[in-house]
């Protein structure tokens, strides 16, 4: 007869190892992302194929675009593209660009059209550039429009990174930006062009990235506007979309890990090598890459 002790709980189980890591990375993409960083590709994807969209993307997006894009590549296309859809567009156009030909082509087949379109017109600015990192799918509204519009697409949009919504004059003019808290004090009849912040410049899309990184504007906005040379709003900067840029045009020395308990022993449990993180997510890893891209 086996003891109450000598009984497995759940989190010995891999199915509560598994949740386990996927609790760890849902609350801390960070730490996760420089984790998997460290371990080899074909390992990083056998974890991350057991990811959900919503938890995977996250950590996705705190890696630099190379190393998402190799673990990607060996996933099967169609959850590489589920993945990339759930991180966005800037995310999503930066880790296609250094993605190889093709796994970037299966998956280019699968992404819904807008994504593709961001990507493509991603190709006209060098890396070094502001027009290379755009985040295309930001909040906009017409000036005319009233605070409780704005309110109501920023509801619908359900966006955690939505801090902002840019105003737009006629033909896709920028006129302005209106940050959250300035909308949740405004009157809710109010048009946005007498509440928008007016003094906030655009970035040009033909800018480098390290000329515009030590902007006073960063310590008030999370993402700054970015126009064409006509004046029309292209998208946005963000500082995620920054940090990114200045990390592909400048790769720095890897730092070390944050200095987190929970971080360390995730870090300690992925390392330890394939018998504990076959138990982390529930298959061998003795098995070809490939088979990562066969399952669905």
């Amino acid at each position: 007869m086996t003891s109450s002790d000598d009984a497995p709980s759940a989190n010995d189980t891999p199915a509560g190892g598994l949740a386990l890591a996927s609790a760890f990375v849902d609350q801390e993409p960070e730490a996760a992302a420089r984790a998997l960083e460290e371990l080899p590709s074909e390992e990083a994807a056998l974890f991350l194929a057991e990811l959900s969209p919503q938890i995977a993307a996250p950590v996705i997006d705190e890696m630099s675009p190379g190393s998402a894009a190799r673990r990607l590549a060996l996933l099967e296309p169609g959850q590489a593209a589920r993945f990339l859809e759930a991180v966005g567009s800037r995310g999503c156009v930066s880790i296609l660009r250094v993605c190889a030909p093709e796994p970037r082509r299966e998956i280019l087949a699968l992404l819904p059209p807008r994504l593709v379109q961001h990507f493509r017109r991603s190709l006209a600015y060098t890396l070094d550039t502001v027009g290379a990192w755009i985040e295309y799918d930001v909040p906009t509204l017409p000036a005319h429009r009233t605070v409780r519009e704005a309110l109501q697409v920023l509801r619908l949009r359900a966006k955690a990174e939505d801090s902002a919504v840019f105003v737009l004059r006629s033909a896709q003019l920028y006129g302005g930006t209106v940050s959250l808290s300035a909308l949740l004090r405004a009157e809710p009849d109010s048009p946005l062009s007498r509440v928008m912040e007016r003094a906030l410049r655009p970035l040009s899309d033909a800018v480098d990235v390290d000329e515009v990184q030590n902007l006073d504007e960063w310590d008030h906005w999370a993402m700054l506007p970015v126009t064409a040379p006509d004046g029309s709003l292209l998208g946005g900067l963000s500082r995620a979309g920054l940090r990114r840029a200045l990390h592909a045009v400048f790769p720095q020395t890897p730092t070390a890990q944050p200095e987190s308990l929970l971080a360390h022993l995730f870090t300690a449990y992925l390392h330890t090598g394939a018998d504990l993180l076959r138990l982390l997510i529930g298959r061998g890893l003795s098995s070809p890459v490939s088979r990562v891209r066969d399952e669905g």
